[in-house]
């Protein structure tokens, strides 16, 4: 791709975060597709992960640290949310010249309901196309998700099971920024969902129709105090009128360079409902000289209604 037409596409990027969806009367409590968040090392710090985002992980968390990407890597993580709902997810990164590509798979449900989404994501920097000096610090990327659902197909379903299925796209837009005045500090700002419809289909009285997800925002702040040490924050401010703001901090100190401990905590702002999660997590990475690293991990989410493990394991070559 020539570099004229990659200014362009990042312009892009940019101007379409005015395109809102919020003036659509959504509700702000998601119907389908709830963001649970994914992956062991972000979840082990409580969530707080935007700011982050160096690993696998980017193409889901922030689409923009996609550029920071140095090394190709992959990673598979599974859950059980709440004992109920079984998570799948595969996520990749890979560096480019000028730009960082990723994607990520989920897969959540069963027969009676699954919820399936792909995601293709680049991130690239102001720097690395020559634009903008004094923003060369600034990245900026995105990721587009295709979604499809089915559900109704379980055969223990009964007289008047109404089945049907769904297909639908969702666009994330993240920033992130690399403080000139030292290399401790990143600052970001993710969209998800800001451009995005789902439209279902049922053998059911409501037939056929069309609906949002709802969007949201988070903004993030990441500190190396030191080298070993990592301390984060994300804030998520209410979108909607039946929304609250939401706030999670965490951080990690690794080990040795193999033992890495985590910790995090997320709750509701100004709401009767704290709705707190307390998470641990713990990394265990192995370097195989010449090949690459082994990353495996686990994080434990405390929650108000049922606790639920998460495992995973990445390669980083």
């Amino acid at each position: 791709m020539k570099p004229n037409n990659q200014k362009w596409i990042l312009l892009a990027l940019i101007l379409v975060l005015p395109v809102s969806a919020f003036s659509q009367d959504l509700s702000g409590i998601a119907g389908a597709y709830a963001d649970i968040g994914l992956g062991t090392r972000p979840l082990g710090m409580g969530g707080a992960y935007t700011a982050v985002a160096e690993d696998d992980n980017a193409a889901r968390w922030n689409p923009a640290a996609l550029s920071l990407a140095s090394t190709r890597s992959a990673g598979f993580t599974w859950t059980n949310q709440f004992n109920l709902i079984p998570y799948n997810y595969l996520a990749g990164s890979y560096p480019l010249q000028q730009w960082g590509a990723g994607f990520f798979v989920e897969s959540a449900g069963d027969d009676v309901y699954r919820e399936n989404t792909i995601a293709f994501a680049g991130g690239t920097s102001f720097e690395k196309l020559n634009m903008l000096p004094m923003l060369k610090g600034l990245h900026v990327g995105a990721s587009a998700k295709i979604r499809w659902v089915g559900f109704g197909n379980n055969e223990d379903g009964g007289e008047g099971q109404i089945s049907g299925d769904a297909f639908g796209f969702g666009l994330d837009i993240g920033f992130l920024y690399q403080t000139p005045f030292t290399d401790k500090v990143q600052l970001a700002f993710v969209t998800r969902d800001l451009l995005n419809t789902i439209s279902w289909s049922t053998d059911g009285p409501n037939g056929s129709y069309s609906e949002g997800v709802p969007v949201s925002m988070v903004f993030g702040a990441a500190y190396h105090p030191y080298d070993n040490t990592l301390l984060t924050i994300d804030l998520s401010p209410a979108v909607y009128k039946d929304a609250y703001t939401r706030v999670a901090m965490g951080g990690e100190y690794m080990m040795f360079n193999i033992v890495a401990l985590r910790a995090g905590i997320a709750q509701n702002l100004s709401s009767p409902f704290q709705n707190r999660d307390v998470t641990f997590g713990l990394g265990i990475n192995y370097k195989f000289k010449d090949i690459g690293t082994i990353r495996a991990g686990v994080s434990y989410l405390i929650d108000e209604l049922v606790n639920t493990p998460r495992v995973g394991l990445s390669f980083v070559w």
